[in-house]
């Protein structure tokens, strides 16, 4: 007979895959098209603030900015399966939404795409600019899944009396969102567009049916 904890597990690990892999779809079905539309066209709309000016590229950062990959397998062993599939009905709906934006309002990105000097940081950045064109930045998809993902996080864990795990969500959350920006790859308003997206889902989107 296999032990309780595996038993729990499974239902989560199964729904995670299920939501992963729907966002997955819907992501490649609408980010590289939209992308690729948005270098094409003629107009395209500079969603800056003052404070963009003032963010240093921190190459270092990077680390953050790809520990992304990490944060968002942690539901498999931290959230609920409720909660797993309210946050793959979010992420997906987010995607679709991000996607039209993304269509209707393609964007420049204000910095500079500059090499650092040293590697492996120079390679690093090489690579992640001759993959991803700068025009898909409001509102911000990485912010979007990050900070779904860490509510969804918190809300299980917070239920378990769990808050050191709380606060290591929250302090990895706004770093991963921090990072966006210090590498360059985002702006002030693309986090805040997110974080208001999230919001807005967190309402529209209950964990349980019957609440909708």
């Amino acid at each position: 007979m296999a032990p309780a904890a595996s038993r729990s597990t499974a239902p989560r690990r199964r729904g995670l895959l299920f939501w992963a892999l729907c966002t997955l779809v819907v992501f490649y079905a609408i980010y590289p098209a939209s992308n690729w539309l948005a270098a094409r066209q003629s107009r395209r709309y500079d969603f800056l603030t003052p404070w963009d000016a003032q963010i240093p590229l921190v190459p270092e950062f990077i680390w953050v900015y790809f520990s992304f990959f990490v944060f968002i397998l942690l539901p498999i062993w931290w959230v609920d399966s409720d909660d797993i599939d309210a946050l793959g009905r979010r992420q997906v709906l987010a995607t679709v939404l991000c996607g039209v934006v993304f269509a209707l309002f393609p964007a420049n990105l204000a910095f500079e795409r500059v090499l650092p000097e040293a590697e492996p940081y120079r390679s690093i950045f090489g690579w992640m600019f001759a993959v991803d064109a700068p025009h898909n930045l409001l509102p911000s998809l990485h912010i979007v899944y990050t900070v779904a993902t860490g509510l969804a996080l918190w809300a299980t864990q917070w239920r378990r009396g769990r808050p050191g795990r709380c606060a290591l969500i929250a302090l990895w959350g706004v770093a991963i969102c921090a990072s966006t920006m210090l590498v360059h790859q985002h702006h002030v308003l693309d986090v805040v567009a997110a974080v208001v997206l999230v919001a807005v889902l967190q309402r529209l989107v209950r964990t349980r049916p019957e609440s909708l």
